[in-house]
């Protein structure tokens, strides 16, 4: 009998797990007040738009591809949300899961019926979300009206002592984890990344499979922009420019391999909140900002060496 090479990817779907209970264990030693109740509903009022953008693109890391433009559709989604609440009020938020929709649908219309990957298609399309962002907002943020201000605070205000956007986050959650595990359609995603060519054969419309990741992706994205909106009482042109790197680190800190086939929204969410604990640990020792992109850059390139396929299948992007 041939003994199994030990292998750390073996264990990478625990990782999140380890990963969390070291992050909380390590700062809550450093500075006990990182887990006091003012100091953890701040972290779930920060934590919930981002696990909204990062469990929608988790669909489209499912089939192996990618969207380098996530955090500039939350910017552009951001930005109309926060100057068009005065008119739709509430309404807001269902308009901008239509929005979303559509502008995934277009990213994963053009990837799939075009045959470009995804990476070149969401580069593009990134500078397109950008420009409306700041072409509506030139010269920077733009605060909603103070009249309406009292009728957005629902949203940041808190019930049962957690804030009502983390029950809006875990709702979603919840929606996703059920799309992804008990209809065809999520399954099919996963299909899709663990080999296309297999799927095909097996009678799925993979083209469809893979459209139906970048609708929901782009749905969550825009609700994201919108919980900012919230979240800020402003439309901010340049709140998603760091958001793409978080997202993909939460992703993979999850367990989600990059090539496809593999991971789970539960995952991410974890993922979501450990990197947002980090970030927040660091912020409350005094830490210089600019040294948490690096934080998390290293954090991605760790995880994904640790999700990564021996075989090098986990290089391709689809």
């Amino acid at each position: 009998m041939t003994k199994k090479k030990f292998s750390l990817s073996d264990y990478s779907q625990y990782m999140v797990v380890v990963s969390i209970v070291l992050v909380f264990g390590i700062f809550s030693v450093l500075n006990p007040n990182f887990v006091s109740a003012y100091s953890l509903q701040n972290m779930m009022v920060e934590v919930s738009p981002l696990v909204l953008l990062a469990c929608g693109l988790s669909f489209i890391i499912f089939t192996g591809g990618i969207d380098l433009g996530s955090g500039a559709m939350v910017s552009a989604t951001c930005v109309i949300s926060g100057l068009y609440v005065t008119r739709f009020g509430n309404g807001i938020i269902p308009v901008m899961l239509i929005i979303g929709a559509v502008l995934g649908l277009l990213n994963g219309t053009i990837v799939t019926k075009l045959k470009i990957p995804s990476f070149i298609v969401t580069l593009c399309t990134q500078n397109l979300w950008a420009f409306i962002a700041l072409t509506l907002c030139p010269n920077g943020s733009v605060a909603i009206d103070l009249k309406l201000r009292k009728t957005l605070k629902w949203m940041t205000a808190k019930a049962g002592g957690v804030p009502v956007i983390f029950y809006f986050a875990i709702a979603a959650v919840v929606i996703l984890f059920i799309f992804q595990q008990l209809t065809p359609s999520g399954r099919a995603i996963f299909a899709v990344g663990a080999n296309v060519r297999a799927a095909r054969l097996a009678g799925l419309d993979t083209d469809k499979a893979q459209i139906m990741a970048f609708t929901v992706s782009g749905a969550c994205s825009a609700l994201a922009g919108a919980l900012y909106a919230y979240k800020q009482l402003s439309a901010v042109p340049t709140i998603g420019d760091s958001l793409t790197l978080s997202a993909i680190a939460s992703i993979a800190l999850g367990g989600t391999s990059m090539a496809g086939g593999r991971g789970s929204v539960i995952r991410t969410a974890i993922g979501v909140v450990t990197i947002t604990a980090i970030t927040s640990g660091l912020n409350m020792m005094g830490v210089n900002p600019l040294w948490k992109d690096i934080i998390i850059g290293i954090i991605l390139i760790g995880a994904v060496y640790l999700n990564s396929d021996t075989k090098g299948r986990d290089i391709i992007i689809k």
